[in-house]
């Protein structure tokens, strides 16, 4: 009986390892590349598909286990046909968890895989605002947008970081210390106080501060072009007429000066007639009677006025004319007879 035992027990032990070893070498492959996604609190779970046995099709179970406990809770979400497992609605946002997920197929299983523990109120990337617009109001931009997601939770208590700058060239914003930002609570902030006709960019940043996320997404960069005040729009008007009304004024006293200081303006322009020095001494030669009148017949000024007259006073004009000719002649012959003395 002895001797019968040994061999028997030799041999259910070998059956049982082999059996044990037949069981390991059917464990299904476990799933590689777990990892979260987590953006906008939108949280999900994912990992590489796994091809079942003779390719068939296989299963997921995912469990996760809350920090403060010490075992493991299987989701509600039951015998999970694809690689990922959205666990937003699942799990708050202040809870930290990690989660398991392995493959299954029947009785078969694969071993388990562990994430690191995460939670979506500190490492969720958090995108920017959405829907954002800009309307120009003459100096300022009147800048409206919405906040990442919706949401009817006092937990997200958005702080927004606007920064703007005018455009040199491209929209490529320029240095940090070159750019004016402003933090708001508010959907709509108005950038007051621009340069009128000048275009100004500007992005937006969504944060949660007392979240102390490390991620966030900055807004694509909007530009808008300043237009100008009532005032400007008011003087644009009104500058010409003044200008018009200031040119005619000037030139109306202008021409009153003219009108009332006519005589003194001709001698500006016009000295009067004077007769050339070299003749003036031959005139004052004392053998010269008629130095007075000649003076008088070259001082008159014959273009000061116009005047229709008589044949009578025609005849007493040339008559005065022929005596002032005849005395010039006269003054030439003494001259002449007086250096042949």
């Amino acid at each position: 009986m002895l001797g019968l035992g040994l061999p028997l027990l030799l041999f259910l032990s070998r059956g049982l390892l082999e059996t044990a070893a037949a069981e390991s070498s059917f464990l299904l492959p476990a799933p590689q590349n777990v990892s979260i996604v987590s953006y906008n609190f939108q949280s999900t779970l994912k990992w590489s598909p796994v091809v079942g046995i003779n390719n068939s099709a296989v299963s997921y179970r995912v469990d996760y286990q809350p920090t403060s406990f010490d075992f493991w809770i299987e989701v509600n979400s039951k015998n999970i046909t694809k690689s990922e497992y959205d666990f937003t609605n699942d799990i708050k946002e202040h809870v930290k968890v990690t989660f398991r997920v392995r493959t299954e197929q029947g009785e078969l299983k694969s071993d388990w895989v562990k994430t690191s523990p995460f939670r979506a109120g500190d490492q969720t990337i958090l995108g920017p605002p959405r829907e954002i617009d800009a309307t120009v109001k003459a100096n300022s931009i009147l800048v409206s947008y919405k906040a990442p997601f919706d949401n009817n939770s006092t937990f997200f208590a958005f702080l927004y970081s606007i920064s703007y700058w005018e455009k040199l060239t491209n929209k490529d914003p320029p240095p940090l210390d070159k750019m004016a930002v402003v933090n708001t609570r508010n959907t709509k902030y108005k950038l007051a106080n621009l340069m009128e006709m000048t275009e100004y960019c500007f992005h937006i940043l969504a944060m949660l501060p007392e979240k102390g996320l490390q991620e966030r997404r900055l807004s694509d960069t909007y530009c808008r072009k300043t237009s100008i005040t009532e005032t400007t729009k008011i003087l644009w008007i009104t500058l010409p007429i003044i200008s018009v009304v200031v040119l005619l004024v000037i030139i109306f006293f202008c021409l009153t000066i003219m009108q009332k200081h006519q005589n003194i303006i001709k001698s500006l322009w016009r000295p009067p007639l004077t007769i050339p020095s070299h003749y003036e001494e031959d005139l004052q030669n004392p053998h010269m009677n008629v130095v007075q009148e000649f003076k008088n017949c070259a001082g008159e000024d014959h273009w000061d006025s116009v005047s229709v007259i008589s044949s009578v006073e025609q005849n007493s004009t040339m008559t005065n004319s022929t005596d002032c000719n005849n005395q010039e002649v006269h003054l030439l012959e003494t001259d002449h007879f007086a250096q042949i003395q």
